[in-house]
C-alpha cells in the first residue's frame, strides 16, 4: 500500500467513532487485502483502489455495495470478482461489523440498565410511592 493512501486513511481513522476505530484496528485489514490482491494476481494500481475502497466502506463513507462494484471494475472475470468480494466480506467486513455490533449492545447493556424503571416512573407521572412495597 503507498504511504500517502495509508495516512489518508489513518487520518480518515481518526475522524470515527472510538468503537468502530478500535473494531477496525482490531483486524489487520489491510495486510488481508494485500494477501487477497495476490491471490488474484491484482497489480499494483489494482490493489491500491481495491484497499481504498475497503478502507471507505469500513469509515462508512461508502457502502459495501460500491465495494462490489469497485471489485467488479477490476478488469476481472466476473468469478474471480465475486471471489474477492466473498473474501473481504467474509474476512475484513464481517468480523469488523460483528465486533461494532457487540460493543454497541455491550454500550447499551451499561448505559440503560434501568430503562423500563424509568419509563414506569415517567408514566406513572413521577410518583416514587407507586415503586414503594
Amino acid at each position: 500500500m503507498k504511504q500517502e493512501l495509508k495516512n489518508e486513511i489513518n487520518n480518515m481513522l481518526l475522524e470515527t467513532p472510538e468503537r468502530n476505530r478500535l473494531a477496525i484496528n482490531s483486524i489487520n485489514w489491510a495486510e488481508i487485502a494485500e494477501r487477497i490482491s495476490e491471490k488474484y494476481y491484482l497489480n499494483d494500481e489494482n490493489k491500491n483502489i481495491l484497499i481504498a475502497e475497503i478502507a471507505l466502506a469500513l469509515l462508512g463513507v461508502n457502502d459495501y455495495c460500491f465495494l462490489k462494484i469497485a471489485t467488479e471494475d477490476l478488469g476481472l472475470t466476473r468469478k474471480d470478482a465475486s471471489n474477492i468480494f466473498r473474501e473481504i466480506k467474509e474476512q475484513i467486513l464481517d468480523p469488523v461489523s460483528k465486533k461494532i455490533i457487540a460493543s454497541i449492545k455491550k454500550e447499551a447493556e451499561l448505559n440503560n440498565t434501568n430503562w423500563d424503571k424509568r419509563v414506569n416512573f415517567i408514566l406513572s407521572g413521577g410518583d416514587y410511592t407507586n415503586f414503594i412495597k
